[in-house]
């Protein structure tokens, strides 16, 4: 009977009312679904944000039907995954979705409510005195040319780290970011489809505690081949740089005999192989 009730209300042609009757339902694993449920008397739902599981107030958090009210309610909601599914509601007011960034750990996807601001509201987020609101918005990959440039000038650090991505940025700005604060925007900034064969080049000069930048660098199509050659000395960059073709056919013989099967591998695989190497690497 649980399987059936569970398909049931998976079922997104179960009409709203009989999907409400299971809000008090002892399964959780059932309210999980009805919290997710668009289209729901505005009283399931505030039954719902008192639910004693977390997970189900989380997905809970996540329901575009749910109103301000009890969006603001839920930001205060510190049960486990609760604030951060609330941070991906399109609707979420501008100042809940700062203040859940300043508590909440939520990686660096653009989010849905940024996503979908107007430009009045994307110019008041790139002027904020709030770093995190710049920074929220640095993540969007449209922002016209005046707003994006003013954000490659922030004075911080998490800022750049979003807007480095930004097409359209030249190679001098990504320079003085990189000028500026080393380490902590050089990966971003290596996987600016802008960045040029310089940039890139200038990324595999930071320290080898840099690796996700020296990745990004191997993988880059503007990679020049001192900086591939330069990705090799790193453990996981050599795995992405053993695959590109021009990596000279000596060095990739060399690459035969590294001691990581997936360096191995990438090189066996690589065009650029000799074709005698080739025929001799099969049985």
């Amino acid at each position: 009977m649980h399987d059936i009730q569970w398909q049931a209300l998976h079922n997104a042609a179960t009409p709203a009312p009989a999907v409400a009757r299971f809000t008090d339902h002892p399964s959780a694993l059932l309210r999980e679904l009805v919290a997710a449920r668009e289209g729901l008397p505005r009283h399931a739902y505030a039954q719902l944000a008192g639910d004693p599981v977390p997970w189900v107030r989380a997905a809970l958090a996540k329901n575009p039907s749910i109103d301000e009210a009890l969006v603001r309610r839920l930001a205060q909601d510190h049960g486990h995954d609760v604030q951060r599914s609330l941070a991906h509601h399109p609707g979420l007011p501008l100042d809940v979705l700062a203040q859940l960034t300043r508590s909440t750990k939520l990686g660096s996807p653009l989010l849905p409510r940024i996503a979908a601001a107007t430009l009045a509201e994307v110019v008041d987020l790139a002027t904020a005195a709030d770093p995190t609101r710049r920074m929220l918005i640095a993540l969007r990959r449209d922002l016209p040319d005046a707003i994006r440039d003013m954000l490659v000038r922030d004075c911080d650090a998490k800022v750049l780290k979003a807007i480095a991505p930004h097409p359209g940025l030249t190679e001098d700005q990504l320079l003085a970011m990189i000028d500026r604060h080393g380490l902590r925007v050089a990966a971003k900034a290596a996987t600016n489809p802008d960045a040029t064969a310089l940039v890139l080049e200038g990324l595999t000069r930071q320290p080898v505690s840099a690796r996700k930048a020296f990745r990004e660098v191997a993988r880059h199509p503007n990679a020049s081949l001192a900086a591939l050659l330069a990705c090799l000395a790193d453990p996981q960059a050599r795995r992405v740089a053993a695959a590109r073709p021009e990596i000279p056919s000596a060095v990739l013989v060399g690459l035969l005999a590294d001691e990581d099967w997936q360096v191995v591998t990438a090189a066996a695989a690589n065009p650029s192989l000799p074709a005698d190497v080739m025929t001799g690497l099969l049985p």
